[in-house]
C-alpha cells in the first residue's frame, strides 16, 4: 500500500503571521504568494529506508519545486545522529504532549536503556527567510488520521534502526621519508704560521683539528664543491636541488640564503687544503683554483694510520704581502668551510727579518643615503635676491660664454646679499630627535632653476 508525504511551507516574509494549522494550501499551488507544497513523496507500508535515503528523497522534493518554480528560495535538510535526553520530551509552551505524557515517559525509559538514539532532522535555507512548516501525509488537502493522531496532537513516529559495524582492515602508508644519512662536515682547522730563522724565503705552516659545532653558510672554493654541498642541504634539511637548475647562481641565492649547514668534528681529520694568493682579496672566491698544493696536505704514521696534525712548508718571497686560508677534510672527505684570511709578509730589513701577520677583515660596503627631499624642503634665495636690477648692478661686462658675477643680482633695496656667503641649516627629526646640518652657499651659475 503506498501512501504520500507533503510538506507546506509558508515563507513570513509575504506573510505578518503564521498561517493556521489547519490551512490546506491549494492543490496547484497558486495561491498567495509565499505557499508551496513540496511533493509529493511516495511511500509504502512495511518500507525500510536509511536515514540517508530519507534526506535523499526529500532533498529531491525541494530541488524539485524550486526547478518547477513553486519557490525561488532553495531550500535543503540535513540529519545527525544524538542521543535519548529527558528534555526532548518535555511539556513545551503549550502543553500539547500532555496526552501523551505517560507513554512518552515509558518510551524515554526504555530508550535510555537501550541506549538509542534521536535522529534530528533540519530543514533550513540559506536566504534567512522565517518559514514555518505543515507536514502531512494522505492524499494532499487532508489533514491524516484524524482519529489517531488529533491535529492538537504533536506529530508521532516509530521507527526501528539497526546498526551493523562494517570493518574492513585497510593498508596504509604509515610514512615516507627520503634521505641521506652522512656524517656532519668537520669546522676549519686551526692554522699557525712559524718563521725560520735566518731564512727570508719559508715559512712553516701547522695544522691541527678543532672542536665545536657551527651553524653557517657553505662556502665553495672549487667546483667539485657544489656536488658535496647539495648532498649535505638533501642530507640536513631534504631540500634536493639539481645542479644544473642553479643555471650559474650561488647556492645561497637559489636558497634566499635562509637554510645553513651544520659542522661538527664527530670524526677525524684525515688531511688539510691550504690555498694561498698574492693579491688583496675582494672575497673567499678571490682563492677559488689557488691551492697551494695539487693533493691535500696529510701526515700518514704508517698503514692505515694518519695524524690530525700535519706541517707543511711554503715558499714565498720576502717583502711581499700574500693571504691564506685553509680547511679540514675528515676520514669520509668531508669539507669544511675555509678558515678566517690571515694577511702575511715576511720583512727583510737588510737580513733583519720577522713575520708580520694579522687577520684580514674584507672592507664593509659604504652604504651612500640619497634622499630626495624637494618635495618637503626647498632653499633657495628671494625674489629680491635674484632679480637684475641695473642700478644695483656693477658695471662690468662679460662674454656670452662666460658666468657673470654673483653681485650683479639682488634688488637695490636688498641690504645684505647672499651670494658667495655660506650658510648653515640644522634639521632636526621629530621622532627620532637626530640632527642633519646643510651647508649652503649661493652662486649665481647662470642655470634657472624653475
Amino acid at each position: 500500500m503506498s501512501f504520500f508525504w507533503y510538506i507546506d511551507i509558508s515563507e513570513s516574509s509575504y506573510a505578518t503571521e503564521l498561517p493556521d494549522p489547519d490551512f490546506l494550501p491549494p492543490v496547484n499551488n497558486t495561491g498567495d504568494p509565499g505557499f508551496f507544497s513540496v511533493g509529493p513523496m511516495e511511500f509504502t507500508t512495511g518500507q525500510k529506508l536509511s536515514v540517508y535515503d530519507l534526506v535523499q528523497k526529500m532533498q529531491t522534493a525541494f530541488d524539485d519545486a524550486l526547478a518547477s518554480g513553486l519557490t525561488t528560495t532553495p531550500y535543503y535538510i540535513e540529519a545527525r545522529v544524538r542521543p535519548f535526553q529527558l528534555a526532548d520530551f518535555g511539556e513545551n509552551a503549550n502543553n500539547q504532549v500532555a496526552a501523551y505524557e505517560q507513554s512518552s515517559r515509558l518510551r524515554i525509559g526504555t530508550a535510555r536503556e537501550g541506549k538509542e538514539l534521536i535522529i534530528e532532522y533540519k530543514i533550513f535555507n540559506e536566504e534567512n527567510i522565517s518559514f514555518s512548516m505543515l507536514f502531512r501525509s494522505g492524499e494532499h488537502g487532508s489533514a491524516g488520521n484524524q482519529e489517531m493522531f488529533p491535529s492538537s496532537g504533536p506529530p508521532i513516529a516509530e521507527v526501528t534502526v539497526v546498526n551493523k559495524p562494517n570493518i574492513r582492515a585497510i593498508a596504509t602508508p604509515y610514512c615516507t621519508l627520503s634521505a641521506t644519512i652522512t656524517d656532519k662536515p668537520p669546522v676549519p682547522p686551526d692554522v699557525v704560521f712559524v718563521p725560520y730563522v735566518g731564512v727570508n724565503n719559508k715559512v712553516l705552516v701547522l695544522f691541527n683539528s678543532n672542536a665545536g659545532e657551527r651553524e653557517e653558510t657553505p662556502i665553495i672554493l672549487r667546483s667539485t664543491d657544489v656536488s658535496f654541498v647539495l648532498e649535505e642541504y638533501f642530507s640536513q634539511h631534504q631540500i634536493e636541488i639539481n645542479a644544473d637548475s642553479l643555471a650559474g647562481t650561488t647556492i645561497q641565492a637559489y636558497l634566499g640564503g635562509q637554510k645553513k649547514l651544520t659542522y661538527r668534528n664527530d670524526d677525524p681529520i684525515r688531511k688539510y687544503e691550504l690555498f694561498k694568493i698574492a693579491e688583496k682579496p675582494t672575497g673567499y672566491d678571490s682563492f677559488k683554483g689557488f691551492n697551494v698544493t695539487d693533493a691535500p696536505v696529510q701526515a700518514q704514521l704508517g698503514p692505515d694510520k694518519f695524524s690530525t696534525a700535519v706541517a707543511y712548508v711554503d715558499t714565498i718571497q720576502p717583502n711581499r704581502t700574500y693571504w691564506y686560508c685553509a680547511r679540514s677534510i675528515d676520514i669520509h672527505n668531508n669539507i669544511s668551510n675555509p678558515t678566517y684570511i690571515f694577511e702575511l709578509e715576511m720583512v727583510d730589513n737588510r737580513g733583519q727579518l720577522f713575520l708580520r701577520q694579522k687577520m684580514f677583515m674584507f672592507e664593509p660596503a659604504i652604504n651612500k643615503y640619497v634622499k630626495q627631499g624637494r618635495r618637503f624642503l626647498a632653499i633657495r634665495p628671494k625674489l629680491s635676491q635674484t632679480v637684475f636690477d641695473p642700478a644695483a648692478s656693477s658695471p662690468t661686462t662679460v662674454g656670452i660664454d662666460e658666468i657673470p658675477d654673483s653681485d650683479i643680482l639682488g634688488s637695490i633695496d636688498v641690504v645684505d646679499k647672499v651670494w658667495n656667503k655660506k650658510f648653515k641649516v640644522r634639521l632636526t627629526s621629530k621622532k627620532t630627535g637626530r640632527k642633519i646640518d646643510l651647508n649652503l652657499t649661493f652662486k649665481n651659475t647662470g642655470v634657472v632653476i624653475p
